[in-house]
């Protein structure tokens, strides 16, 4: 057989050595908080020659917001913008003292918010728990 070269393989012999990149050329993993939103991952390049679309994907297509800020969906951004938001939501259902119909609305959601708020916190500490061992 006849010895075949691609950069440090030969065929015949198999790996000859390992090459690594320099440490500060690098960039490693992103910090959680700066992760990029789980729909705008990377997708095998087999699955989108393969994958055909079905209804329900041509559907789901139709139906997602279109989100003018992405850069919003990063964990860190989105828990900044839902504090924001859950904030700004007590103050007009503090003017709204009444019996009205938006004022309801207004302490419904706060309340949901709130919810919302607690239950992120609880898979906070979940997760803590799990990376602790």
């Amino acid at each position: 057989m006849s010895e075949v070269r691609i950069n440090s393989l030969i065929f015949d012999q198999g790996i000859v050595s390992i090459t690594h990149a320099d440490r500060e050329e690098a960039t490693g993993m992103p910090e959680r908080s700066d992760a990029p939103p789980p729909d705008v991952g990377a997708r095998a390049q087999l699955d989108i020659l393969l994958q055909k679309p079905s209804m329900d994907s041509r559907l789901g297509l139709f139906l997602r917001p279109d989100i003018e800020n992405r850069d919003l969906l990063a964990p860190a951004r989105f828990s900044a913008a839902l504090g924001r938001v859950l904030e700004n939501l007590r103050q007009a259902a503090k003017k709204e003292a009444d019996a009205s119909p938006r004022s309801r609305v207004l302490n419904r959601a706060v309340r949901l918010l709130n919810e919302e708020s607690d239950l992120r916190g609880l898979v906070q500490m979940y997760r803590s728990a799990l990376y602790q061992g």
